[in-house]
């Protein structure tokens, strides 16, 4: 199998096909390849390039961290970090200037290289964590992902059409080696081998993305810098997205660090590190970084629509997983999955254990293999949690060959559903409509906890959260008659206080058509699920509320009409890319958003919304 990938790699690189540097920095490289190459030779190349030079000295200066005074002849920095760490400098930066953009109409170029850039600074911090050198780490975190790059480059139509599936995972793998011969790990892999990077690191790269699967000793080096590279990426994700798409890395980056021995607090001293160097970088290589200055909001994974002071009621409760899966390779997929995102989670073998579990556990999530069990043990579950007054979010665990009888079990009391072959981000999906829900239950129990101890206060500016029967059963959301009497309230104080604020309204397109090819339940199923992204893209202080049957409401308080938009264009970009999945496969759906904003023409918040949903009816 190596065999082949190489001889795939060798065919790609003698085409010409795949990225490479160019110029002043080909010449470098391949100077510094040569036996009697000396330090002055690199030094007079070097000049040729004033950016390369000044990236060289800058690095320079970084790397011997104060430890002598500063750097500022060029052959002296040269000559300080030899020419291994020249020739690996050069490499990477050469490679970000000239693959800012290409011929790849669904690859996000400069997206790319602001995460790889992240990733790089990260593995280099990791360094000691990893047992390995501090220069080769930044390269290895910085080139990991060069393999998707690589597939932009040479193959940039059909690599557009995967990237527009959605595809991830394992799922991504075999499409990629389908269509091109190799994987993109494989491919990066291949080409730091061929730019001289150690074995070891090369390792690192083509495991990195599923360390689980490595064939890496554990405990070994190579699979220490696995890790760590596999947590420098991760980090590196997280700082490239935007707020709406980073939920789901949350977890997953701390779950990372665990096999790290890094406790939480030393993950966020390290973000903090990572995320002032790269700033600094990014300015100087004019990449866009956006500013984090406080590194709780960044790190934050609670579902926004939750006040301040709630949120730290729903963090004290934690979201546990049981499984209820006869098949031990399922239960322990799931199992490590689940634990790998930060999850705890307990193994049963039946019902019977649930009552027992449920008792030290007030809130849980309970996956069933109904391919198991018996179809009343849904019912069943329901029955207890009545009894026990305790808060339960079922998950039926169903064969891919039985979609069909994902309506019955919804029906049946399942909360949701997940096939056999679930692809990561499909488990992400049903951790998102739990925590999703459970949070808006914590909300909940918060504010009359609130109310109770200090009494209802008699401000105007009252913004309590909603209780439980003001929400609309389905979505969860803020329901049509509670949500107009908050935005009425908003609109109230926005005049008082002569500050802005705006509407928006998100249309799905064609949903009765959902509901006739799928039916009901699973229409109901869509709808939670847009429920969860929509609030999930929006701030803390806004109001999401259920305007339609397949209309949603966002109302902004203090927000002006240019980061409405751009709030807008995420919400309808997060719900245009998403793939729900049904029982008959997979769908996507059309939406249309409308804004409106207060001003001397709209002098009421029914006209505000009637504004936005006429926007949305005409927008394209």
């Amino acid at each position: 199998m190596d065999e082949l990938i190489k001889q795939r790699f060798m065919e790609l690189k003698a085409g010409g096909l795949l990225p490479s540097p160019k110029g002043v920095a080909l010449a470098v490289i391949e100077l510094t390849n040569q036996p009697n190459t000396n330090f002055q030779d690199i030094t007079r190349m070097v000049k040729a390039d004033p950016a390369i030079a000044g990236r060289i000295l800058r690095y320079a200066n970084a790397a011997h961290g104060g430890s002598m005074r500063h750097i500022v002849s060029l052959g002296q920095a040269i000559t300080f970090l030899g020419m291994s760490r020249v020739r690996q400098i050069v490499l990477g930066f050469s490679l970000i200037d000239d693959y800012r953009c290409g011929p790849c109409p669904a690859f996000d170029y400069i997206g790319y290289w602001k995460g790889a850039l992240a990733a790089g600074i990260a593995a280099q911090r990791l360094a000691q964590v990893a047992r390995a050198p501090a220069d080769e780490s930044y390269t290895c975190g910085l080139l990991a992902g060069v393999g998707r790059l690589g597939f932009a480059t040479a193959f940039p139509a059909a690599y557009a059409e995967i990237l527009r599936s959605g595809l991830a995972g394992e799922a991504l793998n075999v499409e990629e080696n389908k269509r091109f011969g190799i994987e993109h790990v494989q491919l990066s892999a291949e080409m730091l081998d061929g730019w001289g990077l150690p074995a070891v690191f090369t390792s690192a790269v083509r495991d990195h993305e599923l360390p689980a699967k490595s064939r890496l000793e554990p405990g070994s080096r190579s699979y220490t810098l696995c890790l760590a590279l596999g947590l420098a990426v991760r980090i590196g994700q997280l700082l490239s997205l935007d707020d709406d798409q980073r939920w789901h890395l949350f977890p997953a980056l701390f779950g990372a660090a665990t096999p790290l021995d890094m406790t939480e607090e030393e993950v966020r001293a390290l973000l903090k590190l990572v995320v002032d160097d790269w700033q600094s970088w990014a300015n100087d290589l004019k990449l866009p970084a956006r500013i984090h200055p406080d590194l709780s909001e960044l790190l934050s994974d609670t579902p926004v629509g939750l006040s301040d002071h709630v949120k730290s009621g729903t963090d004290a409760v934690p979201l546990r997983f049981m499984m209820l899966v006869n098949d031990t390779e399922r239960s322990s997929r799931l199992s490590n999955q689940l634990e790998g995102l930060g999850y705890q989670v307990t193994r049963g073998s039946g019902i019977p254990e649930y009552p027992l579990w449920s008792q030290d556990v007030p809130v849980g999530v309970v996956i069933i293999d109904t391919g198991d069990a018996q179809r009343n043990d849904i019912r069943l579950l329901r029955n207890q949690q009545g009894a026990g007054g305790r808060s339960l979010h079922i998950i039926a665990l169903i064969p891919d060959a039985a979609k069909s009888e994902a309506s019955r079990l919804l029906q049946e009391g399942a909360d949701d559903y997940l096939l056999y072959g679930f692809t990561e981000a499909a488990l992400h999906l049903r951790v998102l409509n739990a925590r999703h829900r459970f949070s808006l239950q914590a909300a909940d129990r918060a504010v009359r906890e609130l109310a109770a101890d200090s009494g209802r206060e008699s401000d105007g500016d009252d913004r309590q959260l909603p209780s439980e029967a003001s929400r609309d059963p389905v979505t969860h959301l803020l329901d049509r008659r509670h949500g107009l009497e908050r935005i009425s309230r908003e609109w109230s104080i926005a005049t008082r206080d002569v500050a802005p604020i705006a509407c928006m309204v998100l249309a799905i397109d064609h949903f009765k058509q959902v509901h006739d090819q799928h039916g009901h339940d699973v229409g109901n199923t869509v709808l939670r699920q847009i429920a969860a992204i929509v609030a999930h893209c929006c701030r803390s202080s806004d109001i999401v509320f259920r305007h339609g049957e397949e209309e949603f409401c966002i109302v902004c308080p203090g927000i002006h009409e240019p980061k409405v938009r751009l709030l807008a264009d995420r919400i309808a970009a997060t719900v245009r890319t998403h793939e729900f999945v049904l029982p008959s496969g997979t769908l996507r759906v059309a939406s249309r958003i409308g804004i409106a904003v207060r001003s001397p023409e709209i002098t009421s918040p029914e006209a505000m919304i009637d504004e936005a949903v006429k926007a949305a009816k005409n927008s394209v």
